[in-house]
């Protein structure tokens, strides 16, 4: 019985792992992630999903905390989600190996792919006075958050280039 319990597991997690393996079904599961803490935390009518916080654009944030501004016109906190797990998965697979070039190479290319967002983060949904003055980077795995951290100077960079915190 315990032997067909762990085959079904072992089943459940590769197709976990076929579902995460497609880009944007991530970014979708990302993103019911961090709906979900919200839902949590917050009630219905102080986020929105999906805003478009600049007037003068298309692009639209995954979420938006809604905080009282002047004249009862809003201003968002944009939240928005980012799973760069193909990255992170090889960093660990080479700190598993203890393959100190690999465990570098990935390290600079996370810390890379992580300015990058926050790049494009910054770009597109941090508009006062329609904003905040930062947003917010939502990183949905807690063993890729604390990566993000454990680089070197990204989260000051993150904070004072592009004024996004994770």
């Amino acid at each position: 019985k315990g032997l067909g319990e762990m085959q079904q597991l072992a089943a459940g997690v590769g197709d976990l792992k076929q579902i995460l393996a497609n880009v944007k079904t991530r970014g979708m599961w990302g993103e019911v992630q961090c709906a979900n803490l919200l839902d949590q935390v917050l009630t219905a009518d102080q986020y929105a999903t999906q805003v478009a916080v600049n007037p003068n654009s298309n692009d639209r944030v995954d979420f938006a905390i809604t905080l009282p501004g002047k004249d009862d016109t809003p201003v968002y906190l944009p939240l928005d989600s980012k799973v760069p797990l193909d990255t992170y998965h090889a960093l660990v697979q080479a700190q598993e190996d203890a393959n100190k070039e690999a465990v570098l190479h990935y390290s600079k290319e996370l810390e890379r792919q992580i300015i990058h967002e926050a790049k494009s983060i910054s770009t597109k949904y941090i508009h006062p006075p329609h904003t905040t003055d930062f947003a917010i980077l939502y990183l949905p795995i807690e063993g890729l958050y604390a990566e993000v951290l454990r680089l070197n100077h990204v989260y000051d960079t993150l904070q004072t280039k592009y004024r996004v915190i994770i």
